[in-house]
């Protein structure tokens, strides 16, 4: 069956410049392991994500890759829940197209913009994951949300700007799903 995309995110620009400024920041990370200051401490890289109109925060370390949003639609099991868009290859591998809007108890995405692949996660039902959101907003430093935050069903954390997002844990987030294309 033929792929199925949505339009490119201008604010983006290519999938490979946005990949490559990704690893960049994971290699510069990876090199600064155990030198960061004590400022520094509890601040954690994340892909700042747009679904909705609201926004989200990945842990880099559960990224994988950020990839043009491309997957290959499959026929669909009567069990399969509408968040699962279809399938996608990388590297010998499928990953679970997941609509991410929807499994956060949205509307389903018109087009989506970006896709972020998963680092697996030992214990869920689904071993590889591409999740799908409207735009990335690049990476960025988040630290533990003030006390005084609003209680979310996900943790919250805080730009370098000020602005609170909810931490998304791929753990916490399809621990108690079931899913099937």
């Amino acid at each position: 069956m033929p792929d199925v995309a949505g339009p490119r995110d201008a604010s983006v620009g290519s999938a490979g410049g946005y990949a490559r400024r990704v690893m960049a920041e994971r290699a510069r990370q990876l090199a600064a392991r155990g030198q960061a200051p004590a400022d520094d401490a509890g601040r954690r890289a994340a892909v700042i994500l747009d679904v909705g109109g609201q926004i989200y925060a990945i842990d880099l370390h559960h990224v994988l890759r950020m990839a043009e949003p491309a997957w290959s639609v499959m026929p669909r099991r009567p069990d399969c829940p509408v968040s699962v868009r279809g399938v996608y290859g990388y590297v010998g591998h499928l990953y679970t197209v997941i609509d991410l809007s929807v499994l956060l108890g949205g509307a389903p995405m018109d087009r989506a913009g970006a896709m972020a692949l998963l680092r697996p996660v030992a214990g869920l039902p689904v071993a590889r994951i591409a999740l799908l959101a409207g735009r990335t907003l690049g990476v960025d430093d988040v630290v533990g949300a003030p006390a005084a935050a609003p209680v979310s069903a996900h943790p919250m954390a805080a730009l370098p700007d000020g602005r609170l997002v909810a931490v998304l844990d791929p753990a916490r987030l399809f621990a108690a799903r079931q899913f099937g294309v």
